[in-house]
C-alpha cells in the first residue's frame, strides 16, 4: 500500500480502515505512521511505527488490566496477570489484526513485501499496537478504552 499523503484512493483506503477500527482520526498522520513498517520507513526516509508500537503496548496492557479487574472481581492477582498476558501476547494480537485486515493497509519495504510481510504475525501485532498508540494520542485514554472494549471485551470475560 502506498503511504503517500495525496490521492483519493489512499484516502478511501484510510476511510475503510477507520470503519474497520470503529474510530475516525482527527490527525490522519498518526494513522499513516501506525501503518509504516520500519522497512518502508527506511526506504522512504520516514519515521516508522515503532514509537507508536511502544506506546500502544503500554496503553493496551493498562486497559486490558483495567477491564479484567472490573469484570473479574473474584479473580486472584495471579489469574488476572495470566489472563492479561494471554490477551496482550503477540500471537493473539496478530489474530485481532487479521480480523481488522491490518495487513492490507501496511506500508512495507520491497524486501518485506516479497517475503509476505503482510501476513507475518509480528508485523501484524506490532501494527495493532501502533494503531492503539495512535488512537490514544489522537483521542485520549477514553477513545483507546472504547477501542479496546470493542475489540477485546469478549475475550476478556
Amino acid at each position: 500500500m502506498d503511504l503517500e499523503k495525496s490521492g483519493r484512493g489512499r484516502a478511501d483506503k484510510l476511510d475503510r480502515l477507520e470503519e474497520l477500527l470503529g474510530y475516525r482520526f482527527r490527525d490522519r498522520e498518526l494513522l499513516r505512521r501506525a501503518l509504516t513498517h520500519p522497512s518502508y520507513a527506511f526506504e522512504h526516509g520516514q519515521p516508522s511505527n515503532e514509537r507508536l508500537e511502544f506506546l500502544g503496548d503500554a496503553v493496551l496492557s493498562l486497559l486490558v488490566a483495567e477491564r479484567l479487574y472490573r469484570d473479574r472481581p473474584e479473580a486472584a492477582e495471579g489469574d488476572l496477570t495470566q489472563r492479561r498476558a494471554e490477551l496482550v501476547r503477540g500471537t493473539y494480537l496478530a489474530v485481532k489484526a487479521r480480523d481488522l485486515q491490518l495487513g492490507s493497509f501496511l506500508g512495507l519495504g520491497r524486501g518485506e513485501e516479497k517475503q509476505g510481510g503482510r501476513r507475518t504475525p509480528s508485523n501484524l501485532a506490532n501494527a495493532l499496537e501502533a494503531v492503539i498508540g495512535a488512537i490514544f494520542l489522537d483521542g485520549g485514554l477514553q477513545s483507546a478504552r472504547q477501542f479496546i472494549q470493542r475489540h477485546f471485551t469478549a475475550a476478556a470475560k
